[in-house]
């Protein structure tokens, strides 16, 4: 095994996650018989400390003479800092945890883990439990390259004990977390209570949910090739927000329009979302043409729907109604926003200025009539919003810029109002906080 894996990874930074369990101590063992055929690995081994069990001493001195032993390259000891919140279970929240510090290591090696086939069966039961789809179901990869790097499995084929009776066959020793047999943590119920009952009433249940499991694993990989490929197609950029152009994919068609949203929420927020928020957000898509419609996903995000484009919005606290003063060179904070002015030659937005202020005025109506520059007439601010593609929600943003003639000189940052200047000039900037 350790040739096989030695032909296929260049990475020359070999990350192994250790417990001290007896998976991660074959994965360390396999890392180092690596090494031995290619010196040129560097085996670094990362004993996470959860600083929640009384045990983490014990674990901590097996790892730290272990490593001592096979002579590992580097070992190295972060401290987690788990804060379990609402709606996550405990469990989650420490894999969370622990994957940020193993990855933080990584540098541009690859991460050796020691996941096996007990852990893909238990995975698929805990899958089934909360109703996933394919890619819920679907097993573990040996080999995983995606943005995070590259994650090597190298024992799903091997069950828990296999695995235990090579350890102590290579004259190792390994130690057991106590915490695998609190039936308050799902994983463990499943694998102490439910699956002994499956395997005494239906014989090779593993190797039937293992084999679901890999055809799920297919087919999820089967349609995720047409899903990118009409992801791609869809994804637009909107007034500097990442954006799902509905238009570009029928709503009707609600197993293509599902995965989508599923991928654009999942890309965007950087987790995967829970069914019920994919489900929410399709009816959202499918009832609502309207502009000032949201649907809240987090406690700080929105999703927003204008010109049939799907935003995920912040939520931000837009500037206070009033007029405002604003001294060329200084800053002005209104809300979670900044004002300033600057230099610019842009014949659009550049506006001359007799003195060294002007005065942002936020409480104008939508019927106020404005030129821009290179128009031959007024128009309604309302339609001038409108015609720059200004969503409702970003409106409250837009000031009338005046001089202190009170004199129109700008609306917000879109346009300089009046006559074109054609020399330097200043125009308003919008900086979000």
């Amino acid at each position: 095994m350790a040739r096989k894996f030695s032909k296929i990874i260049p990475q020359k930074r070999l990350v192994v996650g250790l417990s001290g369990g007896a998976d991660s101590t074959l994965v360390l063992l396999l890392a180092i018989e690596m090494r031995k055929l290619n010196p040129q690995y560097h085996v670094a081994a990362v004993h996470c400390i959860h600083g929640l069990d009384a045990d983490d001493p014990i674990w901590l001195d097996h790892c730290t003479k272990l490593c001592k032993r096979v002579a590992v390259d580097e070992f190295i000891t972060p401290k987690l800092n788990i804060v379990y919140s609402k709606g996550l279970s405990p469990e989650a929240v420490s894999r969370d945890e622990r994957y940020r510090a193993l990855l933080e290591n990584l540098k541009d090696g690859i991460l050796m883990l020691g996941h096996q086939a007990d852990d893909e069966v238990e995975n698929f039961l805990l899958a089934l439990k909360r109703g996933s789809g394919p890619e819920g179901l679907a097993g573990m990869q040996e080999i995983l390259t995606d943005s995070r790097g590259t994650i090597i499995r190298p024992f799903l084929n091997l069950h828990k004990k296999q695995i235990e009776e090579l350890v102590v066959a290579l004259g190792y020793d390994y130690v057991y977390d106590i915490s695998n047999s609190y039936l308050k943590f799902e994983r463990n119920f499943i694998r102490l209570k439910v699956l002994p009952l499956l395997r005494e009433r239906f014989e090779g249940i593993d190797k039937a949910i293992l084999r679901s499991s890999y055809l799920c694993s297919l087919e999820h990989n089967l349609a995720e090739r047409y899903v990118e490929e009409a992801y791609a197609k869809a994804c637009a950029v909107f007034r500097n927000y990442q954006a799902l152009d509905l238009r570009k994919f029928d709503l009707k068609d609600k197993a293509l329009a599902t995965c989508l949203l599923r991928k654009f929420l999942a890309l965007n927020l950087e987790l995967n979302p829970e069914f019920a928020c994919i489900e929410q957000a399709l009816r959202f898509c499918n009832s609502s043409h309207d502009t000032k419609a949201s649907l809240k996903i987090s406690d700080k995000l929105y999703l927003k729907r204008y010109l049939d484009y799907l935003m995920i919005v912040p939520k931000v606290n837009l500037p206070p109604a009033g007029i405002y003063e604003l001294e060329v060179g200084k800053s002005l904070h209104l809300g979670d926003f900044v004002y300033t002015l600057e230099q610019s030659s842009d014949k659009l937005l550049a506006f001359s200025l007799n003195s060294d202020k002007v005065y942002l005025d936020f409480n104008y109506h939508g019927s106020l009539k404005l030129k821009p520059v290179g128009r031959s007439r007024s128009r309604e601010l309302k339609k001038l919003m409108g015609e720059y593609q200004i969503p409702l929600w970003e409106r409250g943003l837009m000031c009338v810029v005046y001089d202190e003639e009170h004199n129109p000189k700008a609306l917000g940052d879109l346009c300089a109002i009046g006559s074109a200047f054609n020399s330097s000039g200043f125009c308003l900037k919008i900086t979000h906080i």
